[in-house]
């Protein structure tokens, strides 16, 4: 296995890491797989998983590249003004461009966290050379018709109540005794049914963004994998944004939604990140096994129209060309 330092993009501003086999000549080495970072985390990813995966996928045979967009990292900052969901799609673009032009690579997967993810499929709706994507704790998009979303506290306490603490005899103990903060149960038992009312309410609503972009995505038979960590209320906002078109994929084979029970957001326990890297790999290895691909994609304007399906939560963009850390 090799690792080399890349400059690449029109002006040589994006800054990455290319993880390469020891030998090559065979068809996962015409494979590449593309690490977007997740949130402002640079390329070696939360708790350096994204160099655990780059070499794992590496001794598998693939070529590996983690980079990090413009603002972030080593990456210098962009000075066109452009958004940050339209950059990451450019800058996912360029990074293709680059593994055909240096490595002669055919097939591009890729790979992502958060914003990561975000940009992932949105490249994949409107580049027919993705040829398949792994999405780590997906975030939706913002809906319309949603419920405003509550501060972060509430959130996570709604998470604990229903998927923990409705089971749990020593939370039920609390409840009855008067050491619970009945002022917190009740804010999120109104945030719930408010929340559970409005998606029964729009089920006839028309379809979000991200279940028009899982349509468009199925219609060139590119497999997706969703990784959601069992400890993230996002699993939930997953399904509810996905809606039915999700419900079916799954069903089908198309799309698999694969859970890690007990991870939180990051995988900051040693076991979940084996268990993450594992589930990454796994997943990675059966997408070679899968039928080609369509390219029939539209190109010009409804092209990029599709790129703007989906609407990321706006992620920072550090005005910083510093080093973070050692390492690479």
């Amino acid at each position: 296995m090799t690792e080399e330092a890349v400059l690449f993009g029109p002006r040589q501003s994006l800054a990455g890491i290319v993880t390469e086999p020891a030998i090559r000549g065979d068809l996962r080495t015409r494979t590449a797989v593309v690490l977007l970072n997740a949130g402002i985390v640079h390329r070696v990813g939360p708790g350096r998983i994204y160099v655990k995966m780059a070499r794992a996928l590496a001794a598998m045979g693939f070529v590996a590249l983690r980079f990090d967009f413009s603002g972030i990292g080593d990456s210098a900052v962009r000075h066109d003004h452009l958004s940050f969901e339209k950059s990451a799609v450019a800058e996912a673009q360029e990074a293709i461009e680059f593994l055909k032009a240096t490595r002669g690579i055919e097939r591009v997967l890729f790979l992502g966290g958060c914003s990561g993810a975000f940009a992932s499929l949105a490249t994949a709706c409107c580049d027919p050379r993705v040829t398949g994507a792994v999405l780590i704790n997906f975030q939706t998009a913002d809906d319309d018709h949603a419920v405003a979303p509550p501060d972060v506290s509430t959130r996570k306490a709604a998470h604990y109540y229903w998927s923990c603490a409705l089971f749990n005899l020593t939370s039920w103990r609390k409840l009855l005794t008067g050491k619970t903060d009945y002022g917190q149960l009740t804010r999120v038992l109104w945030f719930e049914v408010r929340r559970r009312l409005a998606f029964k309410k729009n089920e006839l609503r028309e379809p979000t963004h991200l279940e028009t972009s899982l349509g468009r995505v199925a219609a060139r038979r590119v497999p997706l994998v969703f990784v959601c960590s069992g400890g993230d209320p996002r699993l939930q906002d997953l399904r509810e944004a996905g809606g039915q078109v999700l419900k079916r994929l799954c069903a089908s084979g198309e799309v698999v939604l694969d859970v890690i029970h007990g991870a939180d957001h990051t995988f900051s326990s040693i076991d979940d990140q084996e268990h993450l890297l594992k589930t990454v790999c796994r997943r990675i290895e059966s997408m070679q096994h899968l039928p080609t691909v369509r390219h029939g994609l539209a190109t010009g304007a409804e092209a990029a129209a599709s790129c703007q399906l989906l609407r990321p939560a706006p992620v920072v963009q550090v005005g910083t060309n510093a080093r973070q850390g050692r390492d690479l």
